[in-house]
């Protein structure tokens, strides 16, 4: 959510009547203790919203701290960025407490005057598990900062490799990683060199070694953003199998480093890659597969990728985003 706020923080420069309660800080950072996540989550927070927040318009930017909204008094319109409602859907390695709690939180959404969600699969997901009403809710997807200069070092690394298929993020089980398996299975039974590159948490033990009976694996473990350009920029193709995602901001970056995304067909992916990328049931390894090889064997269609993946990038900005925003907040203090 930092990179969030800091691209608005961007865009609203210079505009006299929007300020930030949050000082700046680096975009990715090193994670504070629990102690100190909790001083500012429950008192640090709270008392500012109460304290600096007397009229106007109160914009929480990330739907996990919804809460705040019982902080300001009634002359505050009130609006809430939802990104995504997975733990409600798919808790996985969240406790029954720690759901509970995001269930608490995130029931505060419905009191707020306008819900900003960041693509129409999350507005869905906001009415249907929140019960919003939809005169309240509002689309506007996030958008692609510039990406950094790629890392000499890391473009130096990957370039020993041969034609590499790409994966970044997380490794919960709505990433779909098992997926790696089968598809690393199907390209090598079909005389295509295999070669994996991970950019994220290290894939389990167990994985890991299946994936590498079929070809190569490599991790690169938590990369900063020049190593991550560097990754878009070698990359064959980036390989997006997630069976749940609240936007997909990985699609819109390996489209805007000039890279070709597969992805599967699944809850905001194909809205955000629209008819630039391949995309493959994320139950169908063999549809996956195929996907891939038409990238890997076929110029015509790689280049046919690159070109409208790197338009379709650059359809969606934080300018827009901004815009959107703005329309809001002159709405609501205008109402």
């Amino acid at each position: 959510m930092n990179r969030y706020w800091q691209a608005l923080r961007n865009e609203s420069a210079g505009e006299r009547d929007v300020s930030s309660l949050v000082t700046a800080g680096p975009v990715e950072g090193a994670p504070l203790s629990w102690l100190l996540r909790q001083w500012t989550r429950r008192v640090a927070y709270p008392w500012q919203v109460r304290g600096q927040v007397k009229e106007g318009v109160l914009h929480v930017l990330d739907h996990s701290f919804a809460d705040l909204l019982a902080c300001v008094g009634a002359q505050v319109k009130t609006v809430v960025t939802v990104h995504d409602l997975i733990p409600l859907t798919d808790p996985a390695d969240l406790t029954p407490a720690q759901r509970t709690r995001f269930q608490k939180t995130v029931a505060w959404v419905a009191r707020a005057d306008k819900v900003v969600c960041v693509s129409q699969h999350t507005r869905g997901e906001v009415q249907r598990l929140l019960g919003v009403a939809e005169e309240k809710l509002h689309v506007l997807p996030n958008g692609t900062s510039e990406l950094a200069m790629p890392d000499d070092g890391m473009t130096r690394r990957l370039a020993a490799l041969p034609p590499f298929i790409f994966s970044v993020g997380g490794t919960r089980p709505r990433k779909n990683l098992g997926m790696l398996v089968p598809l690393a299975r199907h390209l090598a039974e079909q005389g295509q060199r295999v070669c994996i590159v991970r950019a994220g948490a290290s894939l389990e033990a167990s994985l890991a070694a299946a994936i590498r009976q079929h070809g190569e694996l490599v991790e690169l473990g938590l990369v900063n953003d020049a190593e991550l350009a560097a990754a878009y920029a070698s990359a064959a193709l980036t390989f997006v199998p997630s069976l749940q995602e609240g936007f997909g901001l990985p699609v819109l970056e390996a489209m805007q480093a000039g890279c070709p995304v597969v992805y599967s067909l699944a809850t905001s992916l194909p809205e955000v890659a629209g008819d630039a990328g391949l995309g493959f049931d994320p139950e169908d390894a063999g549809a996956a597969t195929a996907q891939c090889l038409r990238v890997l064997k076929d110029a015509e269609t790689r280049n046919q990728c690159i070109a409208a993946g790197r338009a379709r990038a650059a359809g969606f900005t934080w300018r827009a985003h901004w815009l959107g925003l703005r329309q809001i907040y002159q709405e609501l203090q205008h109402a």
